[in-house]
C-alpha cells in the first residue's frame, strides 16, 4: 500500500508542473522597485492575490477597482517569492522580485485584456435628467492604454489631498446624467504633483444601495474621435456603494496629461449586474485653464 501512495505522490509531483504551465500567461516574473509601484491589471475581476504565503513582508499590494493591482516593496531587501493571481477562469503563478534599477516601463503587466471592441455611444449623451430613462445602449470601454506612463503614487499623500479636494464641492447641473435613479455628476479638476484630480457627485434616490463595480475615465480628442485614450486609475477616494436615499463625493486619480478645449473627458461606471451604466461626457473646456493647451 505504501509503495502505491509513493507511485501516486510521484505522479502528481512529475505532472504538477505541466499543468501549471498550462495556466500561466505569458507574464512570468513581475519586477518591483524602491520608491515605486508595479501595476497589474486584468481583463477580469481579481478574486486571488496571494504573495509567497500570504503573510508576506517583504511586498504589500492594494486591489482597485477589482481588476487592477498595485504592488510595492516595503523592506529594504525583498527576497524573491511566488505570486499567485486568480482573474476570472485565468490562474497565473509568477515569481516576484526586487531590482534596485528597475526600468520604470518594465513595472507594468497586464494579465489578459478584455475583447477588442469599438467603443460605442449611449445613444442619449446626457441621460434623461427628468424621467431618468436609461440610455439604450451600452458604452462599450476601449482597451486599456498601454502606453500610458507609469507614476508611482503616495498614497497617503494623495488620499489626503483627495480628502481635501473633494470637500465644499458642487455639482455643475450642465454636465450631470440620471439613471433610473441615481445621478452622476462633474463637480471639479485639478493638476497637481504629475497627478489629475477629478471629483464627481453620485446621488441614489432609490430604496436600495447603488454599487459600482469598475471606474472608467478616458480622454476624447476631437482631433481622432474614433480612438478613445484610458486614463489608468491610480488612486480613488470615496466609497464604491452609495446607500439609500445617499449621496457621495467621488475623487479618481489618474496621471496627467494635455487637454484641448475641445476635447472630452468620459467616466464610465459600471454597477454590478443588471444594471444600466452611467456615462458621463464633460467638455475639457469645463477644465480649469492651466489644464489645457492650445
Amino acid at each position: 500500500m505504501k509503495s502505491v501512495r509513493s507511485i501516486l505522490i510521484c505522479l502528481l509531483i512529475g505532472t504538477a508542473p505541466s499543468v501549471m504551465a498550462q495556466q500561466v500567461g505569458r507574464t512570468d516574473t513581475v519586477l518591483t522597485k524602491r520608491g515605486a509601484s508595479t501595476l497589474i491589471t486584468s481583463g477580469s475581476p481579481i478574486t486571488t492575490f496571494q504573495i509567497g504565503d500570504g503573510k508576506n513582508a517583504d511586498y504589500d499590494y492594494r486591489i482597485v477597482d477589482g481588476n487592477m493591482a498595485v504592488v510595492r516593496a516595503v523592506s529594504a531587501a525583498p527576497k524573491p517569492t511566488n505570486l499567485i493571481v486568480r482573474e476570472g477562469d485565468n490562474i497565473h503563478y509568477m515569481i516576484l522580485t526586487f531590482r534596485e534599477n528597475a526600468d520604470l516601463a518594465k513595472l507594468r503587466y497586464v494579465l489578459s485584456k478584455k475583447p477588442a471592441a469599438i467603443a460605442g455611444v449611449p445613444e442619449n449623451r446626457h441621460g434623461d435628467k427628468d424621467s431618468g430613462n436609461k440610455p439604450q445602449n451600452t458604452f462599450r470601454l476601449p482597451e486599456e492604454d498601454d502606453s500610458a506612463p507609469l507614476v508611482g503614487v503616495d498614497t497617503v499623500t494623495v488620499s489626503d489631498l483627495a480628502e481635501s479636494f473633494k470637500k465644499d464641492s458642487k455639482v455643475n447641473h450642465n454636465y450631470e446624467v440620471k439613471v433610473d435613479g441615481v445621478s452622476l455628476g462633474y463637480a471639479k479638476a485639478m493638476t497637481l504633483s504629475s497627478l489629475n484630480y477629478f471629483c464627481f457627485h453620485i446621488r441614489n434616490k432609490n430604496k436600495d444601495p447603488y454599487e459600482f463595480v469598475k471606474a472608467t475615465l478616458i480622454h476624447k480628442e476631437k482631433k481622432d474621435t474614433a480612438v478613445l485614450h484610458t486614463m489608468p486609475l491610480l488612486y480613488k477616494k470615496g466609497p464604491a456603494t452609495i446607500d439609500a436615499h445617499g449621496e457621495a463625493q467621488e475623487v479618481f486619480v489618474v496621471p496627467s496629461r494635455v487637454f484641448k478645449k475641445d476635447d472630452e473627458i468620459i467616466i464610465v461606471l459600471e454597477p454590478t449586474e443588471n444594471k444600466p451604466q452611467l456615462v458621463l461626457y464633460v467638455p475639457a473646456s469645463t477644465l480649469p485653464k492651466y489644464m489645457l493647451t492650445k
